[in-house]
């Protein structure tokens, strides 16, 4: 179980990387969406919790200090989520490394709108996609 702000506040940072990645572009926009992909990796190979921006949100809970979560999610939505992020901007950055570089960019993009749209209303698309696939599989939610 994670608190809900935690993805929301990683999404956040996530999109603001990949905006600036998308702005700068070149060798440095590469570099910023290899260390977003390097995180989207920690995220799915070892769980939300382990990622650098959760680490980072709970600095900043604690510095802030923010008040105690008071909504929990489980964690393996967002977990999903992270890995279609890794898929999709680790795709972009394959491209961008092998010179497609409109490909590469717009990939990134997608990863940037999603991002964004978790960051500011709370929508995962990922965990939405991850619930979808339980209710057709009859899983667990």
């Amino acid at each position: 179980m994670v608190d809900v702000r935690g993805p929301r506040f990683s999404s956040a940072v996530t999109a603001t990387l990949l905006a600036v990645a998308l702005v700068v572009q070149g060798p440095v926009g590469v570099v910023v969406v290899a260390v977003q992909v390097a995180v989207f990796a920690i995220a799915t190979i070892f769980g939300v919790t382990h990622s650098p921006w959760a680490h980072l949100f709970r600095f900043v809970r604690t510095a802030a200090p923010l008040p105690p979560p008071t909504d929990f999610e489980s964690a393996t939505p967002p977990r999903f989520a992270q890995a279609c992020g890794l898929l999709v901007a680790g795709s972009g950055l394959v491209a961008l490394l092998a010179g497609a570089t409109t490909v590469g960019w717009i990939a990134i993009g997608i990863v940037l709108a999603l991002a964004t749209v978790l960051a500011t209303s709370g929508l995962c698309i990922g965990c939405e996609l991850w619930l979808l696939g339980q209710r057709l599989v009859g899983g667990r939610r």
